[in-house]
């Protein structure tokens, strides 16, 4: 078998399994691995932008976010990053509705809102 053959035969084995295989498996893949770091910031960009286009919009926000929140934890020990008031954890909680102090007064306002106008609802409909 001649070189090329044998090259022919190694890039239909790789071009087999890439369409085989999901595209997010491969971009973590080379994201989890330690030559990423190596490589030079147009080709990390690139990687990245291809990651972050496997989700929705807002889970793309939140995956950008949550990529820098571990870049900036990564950068301090364990231990005095635990002292600081913006740490949260390994990872950035999601957000949700009631998140604030600010989102449960807004609900109890409309709780009270509507508590008094139930009556009034009730003649409206008999």
């Amino acid at each position: 078998m001649s070189f090329i053959e044998e090259m022919e035969k190694k890039l239909n084995n790789i071009d087999s399994m890439l369409k085989n295989d999901d595209s997010t498996k491969i971009i973590n893949n080379i994201l989890k691995n330690e030559n990423f770091e190596k490589l030079d910031e147009e080709k990390k960009f690139y990687v990245k932008n291809e990651y972050y286009n496997n989700f929705s919009e807002n889970e793309k926000e939140y995956q950008k976010k949550n990529d820098k929140y571990k870049e900036w934890i990564s950068n301090y020990s364990k231990e005095y990053i635990e002292m600081s008031e913006y740490y949260v954890g390994e990872e950035l909680p999601r957000e949700h509705y009631l998140q604030s102090k600010k989102d449960i007064i807004e609900l109890y306002k409309l709780f009270l809102f509507y508590g008094m106008m139930e009556p009034y609802l009730n003649l409206l409909k008999n």
